[in-house]
């Protein structure tokens, strides 16, 4: 039995891995990706969105971030909210709806000099505003699974940072790839956390999950 536990341990801390790695690809990509990018492209004004962008420079690397990120969660969500049926579909609802902004990319910024697919970037626009309110939706759900107060709190942090951001993102479009990149390093630093943090599971179902206090 024993055996048994650590192997299955060593599995969930690959899975883990899988999520460290891709958040740390997701840091490496926002924050390096604008180097390379369309002349003129503003850490602090441009978004994550237009790194990805139809005809962007280098966009499939932050594409495929997404999209590897979006898998990575999968993979550990499945592992660690299996007795958590509406939380795990939720945060299903929210890997495919994050998974397709990668998928279906925003129009570019020159459309004096290019031709670029405006259905494909509503597609995103629409993927982009279900990914914020599934996000919302499962914070909400979340709650009612942690059993310490700190826990719930920071729940409700991630929660108002979901809102908050993009708001501020409307109210001041000049500062929107500084609002946007604080969203994304803080709303999948703590889904990261979330997952591998000890909640109100049963004695049972501890034995399955992979805890960090």
């Amino acid at each position: 039995r024993d055996l048994h536990r650590v192997a299955r341990r060593q599995r969930q801390m690959c899975i883990r891995d899988r999520y460290v790695f891709a958040y740390v690809l997701l840091i490496v990509t926002i924050f390096a990706l604008p180097l390379f990018s369309f002349d003129g492209y503003s850490l602090t004004q441009n978004t994550i969105s237009e790194l990805g962008a139809q005809k962007a420079p280098g966009n499939w690397l932050a594409n495929t971030t997404i999209i590897a990120l979006s898998l990575a969660i999968v993979l550990l969500a499945t592992k660690q909210l299996k007795p958590y049926w509406k939380q795990l579909a939720i945060l299903y609802f929210f890997c495919i709806s994050f998974l397709l902004t990668g998928v279906y990319q925003l129009a570019g910024l020159d459309s004096h000099q290019q031709i670029f697919n405006y259905t494909e970037d509503a597609l995103h626009s629409l993927f982009l505003m279900l990914t914020v309110f599934s996000f919302s939706l499962f914070c909400i759900f979340f709650i009612f699974i942690v059993e310490e107060k700190k826990h719930k709190w920071q729940t409700f942090g991630a929660f108002s940072l979901a809102l908050i951001a993009p708001l501020l993102m409307w109210q001041h479009p000049e500062y929107r790839g500084i609002y946007q990149r604080i969203l994304y390093l803080g709303v999948f630093g703590w889904l990261l956390y979330a997952l591998t943090t000890c909640l109100l599971y049963t004695s049972d179902a501890a034995d399955d999950l992979l805890c960090v206090d």
